[in-house]
């Protein structure tokens, strides 16, 4: 099973859909996920095999156009895209905010690789300015280690907040 993914946000919506369309052609992947983040921004998602999404990294540097690669991802991360796992139980909580929703992805990760934690949620939407919010659970200790991990690999500019909440109360949890 393919588990490398490529993501791509374009300031311009025609424009994504344009190289979209050119990638889908050339390329054997699957577009996994469309999502207006911010007006006038959309993100996409492509699913494939290392070869072929590193090839499109590739294409798209040509354009001057970002993308990033997350090769052999870590299966917990993509079901948990804009819906919540509501069954795990929470002891504490890790709210990370980015300024942008490929960070979110990337930053859960490389937690789930580097800590014991679970993702509740990936959240990013329209209104939240393209931003991408990481919500993770676990021991604190796994909380504390993977804030390290965050601020080893994401610099001041891509980090708007990391934020540990010991023993949320109950009407909290609800909210997430």
């Amino acid at each position: 099973m393919d588990s490398s993914y490529l993501l791509v946000e374009f300031r311009s919506i025609a424009l994504g859909y344009k190289e979209v369309n050119s990638i889908i052609l050339n390329y054997p992947v699957e577009l996994f996920l469309v999502k207006n983040i911010c007006p006038g921004s959309i993100l996409f998602i492509f699913k494939g095999n290392d070869h072929d999404i590193l090839g499109i990294k590739n294409y798209l540097k040509e354009k001057n156009i970002s993308a990033l690669p997350i090769l052999n991802i870590h299966e917990g991360v993509i079901g948990r895209i804009n819906s919540p796992d509501k069954s795990i139980k929470i002891s504490s909580l890790m709210i990370c905010e980015f300024k942008n929703s490929i960070s979110a992805i990337k930053a859960s990760d490389l937690c789930l690789k580097a800590s014991g934690v679970s993702i509740i949620k990936i959240h990013f939407q329209v209104g939240l300015f393209g931003k991408g919010i990481l919500i993770l659970s676990g021991l604190l200790s796994s909380l504390e280690n993977s804030k390290e991990t965050i601020l080893n690999n994401f610099s001041d500019k891509e980090i708007v907040a990391l934020e540990i909440i010991e023993n949320p109360v109950e009407e909290l949890i609800k909210c997430i």
